[in-house]
């Protein structure tokens, strides 16, 4: 059988994971593929052909996205150049919504224009259901077919008239070592109060959220001297992150792949808001969620964004489960104190637990798993 030729756009670490999955997927259902575009290290070693770094499509907060959107805009014009001359089977851009829906628009247009198409499929669902509900229009309108995460997201879209398919969540696919058996791999006893510290996986964040977490282990660590504090951090940042926890009392950076080992082991975790509170709320982590965006994000963000929807976990179970504090609602004198008051509650993990359970019932697709269950959604969408 002939390979098709697939063109994927992912433009983040977390894009680049779900991407990975995807071509385990393919794989796992042999559909013979010869998959390019722009891709990171994770679907690299799966054979991706990455024609551009992936960090090209990275930027942070509202301020650099402008000053971004004329380098982007010839990258784009440059990508839509290739695929009009390499005519792939299919199209498929993952998350990274401000760009990546844009270029759709875009590539379809032209492609319109030359009298020539290929299905174009979104995979991640912009959270209209948080703020800017008219983007599902938008949505419905740049791209032929959306693979959402979570099936309560469906309907904002299908209402358009847009083909939605639910893949699941990949998070819902991991299956954790208890905590006896993470602490053990980990090193850590079984009676050590343990802290967790998530500052994201971008720079900007790390920049803004790590040095208050630290200062927050600080003031814990004067108060339990016996705590211990774990930093996860992903290649791309580690060794950043290792030079700010430098000097810090009872602080241990550890590599990124260790993160799901972390989760099971800990008492609780101060989180940057992202996908990373829905991992944690998985492992069934008690915790508490920040975030600190940039000087034009603090000022827009009251006026398009719905509070109770930004914690993922909270928005799909309609609860709090971790409560969110923004910009200048912290300090490190309060996130101390907040880990502290967790760190002692016994009842504190059983809860969490509780909610995981509920929270997993929620975004589970099906038994296959996310990337076979994504990976068929991409073969029907190809006539195979």
């Amino acid at each position: 059988m002939k390979d098709v030729s697939v063109f994927i756009l992912a433009g983040e670490s977390s894009g680049d994971q779900l991407g990975a999955a995807i071509l385990d997927g393919v794989d796992a259902i042999d559909l013979p593929v010869r998959a390019w575009g722009i891709g990171g290290a994770a679907m690299m070693a799966k054979g991706f052909d990455s024609l551009y770094p992936m960090d090209e499509l990275t930027v942070m907060g509202l301020g650099e996205a402008v000053k971004s959107l004329p380098r982007l805009s010839r990258l784009a014009d440059r990508l839509i150049d290739l695929i009009l001359a390499e005519r792939p089977d299919l199209v498929l851009t993952i998350d990274n919504k401000g760009f990546s829906l844009r270029f759709a628009r875009r590539l379809r247009k032209r492609m319109a224009a030359l009298g020539w198409s290929a299905p174009v499929v979104h995979l991640v669902a912009p959270t209209v259901w948080a703020w800017g509900g008219w983007r599902a229009a938008t949505v419905a309108r740049s791209v032929d077919q959306l693979l959402c995460l979570f099936p309560f997201e469906m309907p904002y879209f299908a209402d358009h008239g847009l083909r939605v398919t639910c893949v699941g969540h990949p998070a819902a696919d991991r299956v954790l070592p208890d905590r006896n058996s993470a602490r053990a791999e980990l090193g850590i006893e079984s009676q050590t109060p343990l802290l967790l510290l998530l500052p994201g996986s971008r720079q900007k964040e790390i920049e803004a959220l790590l040095p208050d977490m630290l200062a927050a282990g600080e003031r814990l660590h004067a108060d339990l001297p016996r705590c211990q504090v774990l930093v996860p951090a992903a290649a791309s940042v580690l060794p950043r992150i290792e030079e700010m926890a430098r000097g810090h009392p009872g602080v241990q950076v550890i590599p990124g792949k260790q993160l799901p080992l972390a989760l099971a082991a800990a008492d609780f975790g101060l989180m940057c808001s992202g996908t990373v509170t829905l991992e944690a709320a998985l492992a069934g982590l008690p915790g508490a969620v920040y975030y600190r965006g940039d000087a034009l994000a603090h000022l827009l963000q009251p006026l398009f964004v719905r509070r109770d929807r930004i914690v993922l976990p909270n928005a799909i179970l309609g609860q709090d489960v971790y409560p969110l504090y923004l910009g200048r609602e912290f300090d490190p004198a309060s996130m101390a104190a907040a880990a502290l008051k967790g760190l002692g509650g016994a009842d504190t993990r059983s809860d969490a637990e509780m909610l995981s359970r509920r929270l997993m019932s929620e975004i589970k697709a099906g038994p296959e798993g996310f990337g076979i269950t994504a990976a068929l959604a991409l073969a029907a969408a190809l006539g195979r």
